[in-house]
């Protein structure tokens, strides 16, 4: 069993299942900002054809209604992006308030180091909040841009930095495919040389312009990446949860670009 996966415990119809693929609800973000919101959205992304959603981009909504309109959609959520200030500060109501949502992972969507010192400062800060975090039974994972794989003064790329100083239980990731790609990597090399970290991952295509070159985010399968060495290697590499995401869809509905991803992924 991986590390950080005692909340919600693998069962064997879960290991038959393998993969579950999650609707990452920062697609949709406009209209999660009322709970009236979040309760049409929450019925039309199982209507999709989701069993399992991504926490992202919410606006006020009291835990006890998310966790009533989930149970009443048949959702479950694998996975949230907290604010830092929530993580860091408030970490026992965070931990409260994931384990009655039945949520085993706790993102952190962002944050911005250039230089070792603020990495140094970044890791100071969460870690303490990582430990509690994962001796509750939850697990902090952190999710990446680009600029994580720029280098610091030192010469080392950010990302290796946290890695370097850290455990898979005080710090796990929540790579992107997406940017791991913008980024000049492997996303395939990446899941497998981190295996013991991964355990969600965040989908999402890049398109090329014929034109002018731009890159562009896409539906899984409607872009330039190669999705099924992709989503192999997640299996292989034993990623529990991989979170359909696409943060512009250019006059496309949200919502069907969701579905989209989701048919193509069939």
């Amino acid at each position: 069993m991986k590390k950080g996966w005692s909340f919600l415990k693998k069962n064997r119809e879960q290991e038959e299942r393998g993969m579950e693929i999650a609707a990452q609800l920062y697609t949709v973000r406009a209209k999660t900002q009322t709970e009236a919101d979040i309760a049409e959205t929450l019925r039309k992304v199982k209507e999709i054809g989701y069993d399992w959603v991504q926490i992202s981009a919410f606006g006020k909504c009291r835990p006890e209604f998310l966790r009533d309109e989930l149970k009443k959609n048949g959702l479950r959520a694998c996975a949230t992006h907290p604010p830092l200030e929530r993580i860091a500060d408030d970490t026992e109501k965070v931990i409260a308030e994931h384990k009655m949502l039945g949520i085993p992972y706790v993102g952190l969507g962002y944050y911005a180091a250039k230089t070792t010192e603020e990495a140094k400062g970044f890791l100071k800060r969460i870690i303490p909040a990582a430990k509690k975090l994962h001796d509750s039974g939850l697990q902090f994972v952190y999710h990446n841009h680009f600029m994580e794989f720029a280098r610091m003064e030192n010469g080392q790329r950010v990302l290796d930095y946290y890695i370097e100083q850290t455990t898979p239980e005080e710090f796990s990731l929540l790579p992107d495919i997406y940017w791991l790609q913008f980024a000049g990597l492997s996303p395939e090399k990446f899941m497998k040389e981190y295996a013991d970290r991964i355990q969600v991952i965040h989908l999402k295509d890049m398109k090329i312009d014929g034109e002018s070159g731009e890159r562009r985010f896409a539906e899984i399968y409607n872009g330039n990446m190669d999705y099924d060495s992709i989503l192999k290697t997640a299996e292989q590499t034993g990623v529990r949860f991989a979170a359909v995401e696409q943060d512009e869809c250019y006059g496309t509905d949200p919502f069907e670009s969701l579905r989209i991803s989701r048919k193509n992924i069939r």
